[in-house]
């Protein structure tokens, strides 16, 4: 077996192990907020469907999942992050990947000017892996 097809066995024995974990920490945030949320289609295809008030977001658990997973979700082969083996390493690395996520998500949710809002994200979080997409 090649070494790419074992890092992607990993990082799926990984998935299947904490998926369920990871998804049910955003909702508990998400719905300690405030937020109503939807679970729709599963495993790297989840996405939450995001109510607050009368605005509505979408996360997807795709990036989400493989930045938890991987060394770097865009390198080519990817490769499992060994370190999560240390239950404390995977715990600030899940809830920093989760933070940075939900943060954006909730600041604009929660905003009463949506173009404001995304441009205040976009400044504050400019690290080149955040897409909005307003639609009216």
């Amino acid at each position: 077996m090649q070494s790419k097809e074992i890092e992607i066995i990993k990082i799926a024995q990984f998935l299947s192990a904490t998926s369920g974990f990871i998804k049910e920490i955003v909702k508990m945030i998400l719905e300690k907020v405030g937020c109503e949320v939807t679970e729709k289609g599963e495993g790297l295809n989840l996405c939450y469907e995001i109510q607050y008030k009368d605005n509505k977001a979408s996360l997807f658990f795709q990036n989400l999942y493989l930045d938890i997973a991987t060394k770097d979700r865009d390198a080519e082969p990817l490769e499992f992050d060994e370190n999560l083996n240390d239950f404390r390493y995977f715990l600030v690395k899940t809830l920093s990947a989760i933070s940075l996520r939900l943060k954006p998500i909730v600041k604009l949710l929660r905003s009463d000017d949506a173009d404001k809002a995304i441009e205040n994200i976009l400044n504050d979080f400019n690290d080149g892996r955040i897409m909005i997409q307003k639609l009216n």
